[in-house]
């Protein structure tokens, strides 16, 4: 039994008047049996893409969903998806032949695809689909909200004399281009780690020709994998001439960017606010003798010299119905303190756009719960305010705000 396996994409199953690459590879292959694999977003147009693999003609294959639904938030990680596609591709290997779909879905599932057919000895064939133009999809519409009827009586693949766009991945040039196509858009969504895994997995020649920087990119991959990892400091910061808190500053509100980048939103909660802490600390620190006193390491009011903000603290602890306040300094504490001293300093409208997070924020860290997407708004401000104050700050050059931009561009200059 001729059996396809696939991920459901955004150009699926029909686009531009043309197969998607899921339809694509039904229509050339005419596997008996179909195995969906659907994350969160892809499941909504379940019927439509069946209704669509149904209306080939003289053709009627059993379609099935695999398990259960990928969340949203693991399809952009290699390491979960290479698991999940794994483990699905060794329930169907026996005598059947298998198929893989290399072109639907996220970077990472396209890459664990690839990589489960070239790595994993499953013997499989995994195909690729090229676009009706035989460039990049940028730029033109996606048709999921079409009316799926209307899409398949227009769809100019739907004939006798279709153009065949299928292309296996039967040789090392193919998968080497490949590779370095899915190398991209991983180090383009920051996803140094799984970067290095699809590399590691790669087994070329030794001195190959068509990749003779690999040693220099896996070397470039796992050191800012490994930083990252223990919230590190790049080694080009390192040797800047900033302050060590400059340094320190600078590090974190990248860190923040780039997840914010990547979409994770609770990453960006939990450390936005601490960045800012961190500044607010070293200003009051910086601006007024004595104002913070220490305890096990923790910053605490010094309350026999500024009795007066200890009395507000408590104050406001009370109203909040929270009892009593120990002095202990977070973020509306160094906010009572700035205005006591300095009520019109403009540093104050941008550290109010991370006070408006904050109760996300502590939901978040401290209650588990997941994060109101309508907040999204709230979140990008905060991204945007920490900046603005780490600006007014610390005298940071503006060219070190696109370090992981330039970072990549350097990375992909070795593909």
């Amino acid at each position: 039994m001729k059996i396809l396996i696939s991920a459901v994409g955004d150009t699926d199953p029909i686009r531009n008047f043309h197969d998607g690459p899921l339809l694509h590879i039904v229509r050339v292959y005419r596997p008996e049996k179909i195995v969906l694999v659907h994350s969160e977003r892809s499941l909504t147009k379940h019927d439509k893409l069946v209704k669509a693999l149904k209306s080939i003609k003289d053709y009627s294959p059993e379609i099935i969903q695999d398990g259960g639904v990928l969340p949203d938030a693991q399809v952009a990680i290699f390491d979960e998806m290479y698991d999940t596609v794994s483990s699905i591709v060794k329930k169907y290997i026996s005598d059947d032949e298998i198929i893989l779909n290399i072109s639907s879905a996220t970077p990472q599932i396209i890459s664990a695809m690839f990589a489960v057919n070239r790595i994993s000895d499953f013997n499989v064939t995994a195909v690729q689909v090229a676009t009706p133009q035989r460039k990049s999809n940028e730029g033109l519409r996606h048709d999921n909200q079409e009316d799926i009827d209307t899409l398949i009586e227009t769809n100019l693949d739907n004939q006798s004399d279709y153009e065949n766009r299928t292309l296996e991945d039967t040789g090392m040039k193919f998968s080497l281009d490949l590779t370095k196509r899915n190398l991209k858009a991983l180090i383009d969504n920051y996803d140094y780690q799984g970067a290095l895994e699809l590399l590691r997995a790669l087994k070329l020649p030794k001195k190959h020709e068509s990749f003779s920087n690999i040693k220099e990119l896996r070397k470039k991959l796992t050191e800012i994998s490994d930083t990252i990892k223990i919230q590190g400091m790049p080694d080009k910061i390192v040797k800047s001439k900033l302050s060590n808190q400059a340094k320190s500053a600078l590090n974190s509100y990248l860190n923040i960017d780039r997840n914010h980048k990547q979409g994770n939103i609770a990453e960006v909660l939990i450390r936005v606010k601490s960045l800012v802490e961190f500044i607010l600390e070293d200003y009051l620190n910086n601006h007024f003798l004595d104002v913070i006193t220490y305890k096990d390491g923790k910053p605490f009011l010094n309350a026999l010299q500024y009795p007066k903000i200890l009395k507000k603290f408590q104050e406001d602890a009370k109203k909040r119905g929270q009892g009593y306040h120990s002095g202990y300094l977070s973020l509306p504490a160094y906010i009572d303190i700035l205005k006591y001293f300095e009520p019109k300093n403009d540093l104050l409208k941008h550290i109010y756009k991370i006070q408006e997070i904050n109760e996300d924020r502590n939901k978040v860290a401290h209650s588990l719960q997941a994060f109101d997407r309508e907040n999204l708004t709230k979140v990008s401000s905060a991204v945007f305010a920490s900046k603005q104050i780490l600006l007014a700050y610390f005298d940071i050059d503006n060219h070190w705000f696109s370090f992981y931009e330039d970072l990549n561009q350097e990375i992909k200059k070795l593909l």
